[in-house]
């Protein structure tokens, strides 16, 4: 797993000066910086998307709950290239969606491309990266917990930041590194979504 890691190194030590020259460039540091700016928004919609769909399958009797805890983890199934295409014949210039907007209510559907595609493609890959934890989280925790900080006439938000967030908040981070670190490393994605991270540019 270090070999990429040694070779760019060693690489690296070979432009000499010019490396950081290289590295310091302007285009350089805007991808980096466009990387960074998806990664975290990725992350963060994860999380958003993660952490009450966890509470609704584990502290809720929501209907078809069983169905749903399949269900739910699935996108981890689908190959970013495949969901990428799915994506962009859903949603893309003449798509499904687009087209049935324009003809059924004269409307013009938003561009995907660049950001704003490339974001919502890859939260919905990775969003179950934080859910599976999460989840395990909140299963594991004595809901008793909850109940005597109810009864001790906390709030429902109170409860939540303090008991519930303390019980889960590892596992929400850990979640939403293993999100960040898919969205930095995926390559058909973006690809397909023409927005210029670290692996297509």
């Amino acid at each position: 797993m270090l070999l990429p890691v040694v070779y760019l190194v060693i690489r690296a030590a070979q432009a000499g000066a010019s490396f950081w020259d290289l590295v310091t460039r302007p285009r350089t540091v805007a991808v980096l910086l466009r990387t960074l700016l998806l990664a975290s928004s990725v992350t963060a919609a994860s999380i958003a998307i993660s952490a009450p769909l966890a509470w609704l399958l584990v502290r809720t009797d929501l209907p078809g709950r069983r169905f749903w805890t399949v269900v739910t983890p699935l996108p981890l199934a689908i190959p970013s290239l495949v969901g990428g295409f799915t994506f962009v014949a859903a949603f893309g210039t003449g798509g499904i969606v687009p087209r049935w907007l324009e003809s059924a209510f004269s409307l013009r559907f938003p561009e995907i491309y660049g950001f704003p595609g490339a974001w919502a493609l890859l939260t919905l890959l990775s969003y179950p990266y934080v859910l599976l934890p999460t989840r395990s989280a909140l299963a594991r925790m004595d809901p008793m917990q909850e109940e005597a900080a109810r009864s001790l006439g906390h709030s429902p938000a109170s409860v939540f930041f303090r008991v519930i967030l303390p019980n889960v908040r590892h596992a929400i981070l850990a979640g939403g590194l293993l999100a960040a670190l898919y969205t930095m490393s995926d390559f058909a994605a973006v690809s397909l979504l023409q927005f210029d991270s670290f692996t297509r540019a």
